[in-house]
This record gives structure tokens, C-alpha cells and sequence, in this order.
């Protein structure tokens, strides 16, 4: 019997015990898991203000976590776009349909892409001139492999509050 085993067979084994291991670690994947990301802040401006910005579907790009935004329908209410998103390099396409509910909540459903899901965004008047903002994301990543999410999950709930971040900023100014 030979000890000497080809290469194909050591990627094999070492990809396995990889596999094995994120299992392991993170369980097995499930098709209906959504990971839930939530954030919110307190920002000192009204639910007006706030709701221009949010709204300001042109300037979304300055707040949000879409590179491009390309609205291909508008009818009432619903919006629906073609975006761009992830590293440029990647240029990853996206579509999503964005339900408005005038000064309460902006609802988007991410129905294609690397990324699926929905993202609420719920306004909340605390006094005259200042409101939470609560962002909630029920996403389902089938583009990332099942043994990163952990890692996408991390990044995704930075790229929010980097989000909230700028969208505070805007509706001050």
C-alpha cells in the first residue's frame, strides 16, 4: 500500500474537513434561515426632514448600501429599481421594490441578487425636532456560501450603521 497520496486527493480531504468543520461551527444551512440585522439611532431632526431624505430615492446612494440605482417603474407608492451593489470590482446587479408609507416607513424587498429579503425602515417622531430611525433587515444570502455568512452577516450590519451614519448626517445638514 503507497503512503503517498496525489494531490486531488489532499484538496479533497482538506475541503471536506473544512466542510465538516463549518458545520460544526455554524450548523447545517437551512433554505428558510433569514438572518435578522437590526439598528436604530436617535437623530436631531424632525420625521419631515428625515422623510425627504429617505425618500430622496435619486440621493440614495449617499445613504444607503446600493452603489447605482436605475428606477425603472414608478406607480403610486411602489417603486422599482435596478441596482448595483458589493465590492466594484464585482459590480453584483440587484433588483428591488420599495414600498413608501408616507412619514412612517420605507419597506424595500430585495427580490434579486447576491442578496434577497426586505429591509423596514420605521420613522419615529420623539419629540418636534427629533426621531428614531429603526432598520430591521430580514435577508437570505444564496450568493454567499453558507461557511462565510458569519463574515457577510458582520460586514452587512457595519454597512447599516455606516448607513445610518451618513443618513443622520444628511438630515442636519
Amino acid at each position: 500500500m503507497s503512503t503517498n497520496i496525489d494531490f486531488k486527493t489532499k484538496n479533497a480531504i482538506i475541503i471536506g474537513v473544512v466542510l465538516i468543520v463549518s458545520m460544526t461551527i455554524n450548523g447545517m444551512p437551512t433554505a428558510a434561515a433569514l438572518e435578522q440585522i437590526h439598528s436604530s439611532r436617535e437623530v436631531s431632526a424632525s420625521v419631515d426632514r428625515l422623510w425627504n431624505t429617505i425618500t430622496n430615492l435619486g440621493n440614495d446612494t449617499a445613504w444607503n448600501q446600493v452603489d447605482t440605482m436605475k428606477i425603472t417603474k414608478k406607480t403610486g407608492n411602489i417603486i422599482e429599481a435596478d441596482t448595483t451593489v458589493g465590492p466594484q470590482a464585482l459590480h453584483l446587479k440587484s433588483h428591488e421594490i420599495v414600498m413608501l408609507h408616507p412619514k412612517q416607513s420605507v419597506v424595500t424587498n430585495v427580490t434579486q441578487g447576491p442578496i434577497t429579503g426586505s429591509r423596514v425602515v420605521t420613522l419615529s417622531p420623539l419629540s418636534e425636532n427629533k426621531t428614531k430611525i429603526d432598520v430591521l433587515w430580514s435577508v437570505d444570502m444564496p450568493g454567499v456560501p453558507f461557511f462565510a455568512k458569519g463574515i457577510a452577516k458582520d460586514g452587512f450590519m457595519k454597512a447599516t450603521e455606516q448607513a445610518l451614519n451618513r443618513l443622520t448626517q444628511a438630515a442636519v445638514r
